[in-house]
């Protein structure tokens, strides 16, 4: 291990220990890179990814370390009971934003774990997911994921979650059309 790669894991597992956010030292410590997916890209996984095409999922934003996506609601075969959507949808948008964010530093990733707080049902026309790496490692990446209802009357955050995932090497990637 190199003397500067050593300084990084230390400013790491520093920024870590303290509680830094993502948008301060964590971004600091990585410095600014292109990052390894794009927005471009991830439209080009969807395509692969039978369960997210058939939500209709559109990839808004997809930036070092940062994913925004949107679901527009359909009644008729995303909603409970109620008439709200399935809280199966937004632990969906949940993982599938924070896998895309944490793709966006270490390439192909897989999920590990999340939790997921439900605080406001998903009443709304769409939905936007925001998520951020909050530390990225060599063997894992935090992500926290933040899921918003939208209408006409604005946004409201209706479920937050945090996110592990894990590098996976370039299996999705390499058999995504036009990667």
């Amino acid at each position: 291990m190199t003397e500067s790669s050593q300084s990084s894991d230390a400013a790491q597992e520093t920024s870590a220990h303290h509680g830094a956010s993502r948008s301060g030292s964590e971004r600091e410590r990585r410095g600014s890179h292109t990052p390894k997916v794009d927005a471009a890209l991830l439209r080009e996984v969807i395509k692969i990814q039978s369960f997210t095409r058939w939500t209709g999922l559109e990839v808004l934003k997809a930036e070092d370390g940062v994913v925004e996506t949107r679901l527009k609601l359909r009644q008729e075969d995303m909603t409970q009971h109620h008439g709200f959507l399935h809280g199966g949808l937004v632990g969906f948008l949940a993982d599938n934003a924070a896998a895309y964010a944490a793709a966006t530093v270490i390439g192909d990733v897989l999920t590990a774990q999340y939790s997921i707080n439900f605080l406001a049902p998903g009443v709304g026309d769409s939905f936007r997911t925001r998520a951020e790496v909050v530390k990225a490692g060599k063997r894992q990446v935090t992500v926290r994921s933040d899921v918003f209802a939208q209408s006409d009357t604005g946004e409201k955050l209706i479920a937050t979650a945090t996110v592990l995932i894990l590098p996976a090497g370039a299996v999705a990637l390499e058999k995504a059309p036009g990667a």
